[in-house]
């Protein structure tokens, strides 16, 4: 038996004419030690909202006139004729259904999974005196990216599965609206 002298032992053992060799690492001082980062392995759905808000007309465009010299508060009823949908831009692994339950919990909005046609709603809007004011019945989307992530056993965070982007419905029904001396357009 030799011992050598260093960072490792050696130990050469010598069984039936065959030669083996086992090395063992030293025992390392306190200074040397560096501890490892180690985190519980996790899995969790992570929703971002992407980008700003965007709005489709469900309608046409509505507008009263305020013929008192005053301003006056109008309302205007209005007609959705147009269905809209929350829908997955690309994805084809998992529902509708299923996106907008992973927003609404991840999210504090509530998701519209489809507007009706045929149903009549009313807005109110200040008007100054002699003006006109317009008001048109839209649906706000909102895009959303879902993914389900896992936390590895040293502490980074990777996409296991990328699920994709849903537009979604985060205000139903939205009012544009604008008051002017004539014919206007309503914005948003």
């Amino acid at each position: 038996m030799r011992k050598s002298r260093g960072l490792f032992q050696g130990l050469v053992v010598a069984i039936f004419g065959v030669t083996m060799v086992a090395v063992a690492a030293a025992p390392a001082s306190a200074a040397n030690v560096r501890p490892q980062a180690a985190c519980d392995p996790i899995f969790f759905y992570q929703v971002d909202r992407v980008g700003n808000p965007w709005y489709s007309s469900i309608g046409s465009a509505v507008g009263k006139y305020n013929s008192s010299t005053s301003t006056s508060t109008l309302s205007i009823t209005l007609s959705q004729t147009t269905s809209r949908s929350t829908a997955w831009e690309v994805s084809g692994s998992v529902s509708v259904g299923w996106g907008i339950a992973k927003i609404e919990a991840s999210t504090s909005y509530t998701v519209t999974n489809t507007t009706s046609t045929g149903v009549s709603v009313t807005d109110t809007i200040s008007v100054a005196g002699h003006h006109y004011g317009y008001a048109q019945p839209k649906v706000e989307y909102r895009k959303f990216h879902i993914r389900y992530m896992q936390g590895l056993a040293n502490c980074n965070v990777v996409t296991n599965t990328d699920y994709g982007y849903m537009d979604a419905i985060t205000a139903y029904p939205f009012f544009s609206e604008c008051t002017a001396t004539a014919a206007c357009t309503p914005t948003p």
